[in-house]
């Protein structure tokens, strides 16, 4: 299913590339978001509605996988603007090399780890320039965590900070941080069925109140008196 789906979507592509004489070698992002933009839009007019916040996942996988095979990359390389800018793809490719060669990583985790530190470093890198990333400090990655946190969940959040550590332990090995920080990021403690909700909303409390009150047995009538008392 995965790759008739990719093969789906990439046959797509390569249509719409053709409609308009674009070679696939010289395809860039822009051209690809384009096109995302005219597919949510069919979509929209073949459905009556708008597709998933994460629909534009499944084309892309094939999209991508694509343009790695034709280009050799994806996406393609930037060139940098500024010191920082050099500094972030000079970390960021020997971060890849690392992962790939001595942790033997597999595609998707590297992808994430790289997501990550681009994030990170683009964060930093922006508020201290190319010479302040040698005094990172721990206020540092406190900051940035504190604003990864602000609409994650936990379990994601666990994420980050292990993402976070890997990063931050190959900065401190390839000498562009003076302290290696990564004991220092602390990540939430996860615990069994911390997804079951620890509040009922009023409305939720009324339906089972309603639903505990159409049982008229004697276990049916304690049952509603319990939870009477617990609402209250």
């Amino acid at each position: 299913m995965v790759v008739r789906n990719y093969c789906a979507y990439a046959r797509g592509f390569l249509d719409h590339l053709a409609q308009r004489n674009i070679p696939v070698a010289d395809v860039t992002q822009a051209q690809v978001e384009q096109y995302l933009r005219e597919a949510v839009a069919l979509f929209q007019r073949r459905h009556g509605r708008r597709p998933g916040p994460r629909w534009h996942q499944i084309p892309c996988a094939g999209i991508h996988a694509l343009l790695r095979l034709v280009q050799g990359r994806w996406p393609p390389v930037t060139n940098a603007a500024c010191a920082a800018d050099a500094l972030r793809f000079t970390i960021c490719n020997e971060y890849e090399a690392w992962l790939l060669d001595e942790r033997g990583l597999a595609r998707p985790s590297i992808d994430a780890l790289l997501w990550e530190a681009r994030h990170f470093l683009a964060w930093q890198l922006e508020r201290c320039g190319a010479e302040g990333l040698m005094d990172l400090s721990v206020g540092d990655t406190d900051r940035y965590m504190d604003l990864r946190a602000l609409k994650l969940t936990r379990s994601s959040l666990k994420s980050v900070a292990e993402r976070l550590r890997s990063l931050l332990r190959h900065l401190y090995r390839a000498c562009h941080i003076a302290t290696d920080l990564s004991p220092h990021i602390i990540a939430p403690l996860l615990y069994a069925y911390e997804g079951v909700p620890s509040i009922l909303e009023r409305a939720q409390m009324a339906a089972v109140l309603e639903s505990a009150r159409a049982d008229r047995t004697p276990a049916g009538l304690r049952d509603y008196a319990i939870l009477q008392l617990l609402v209250t």
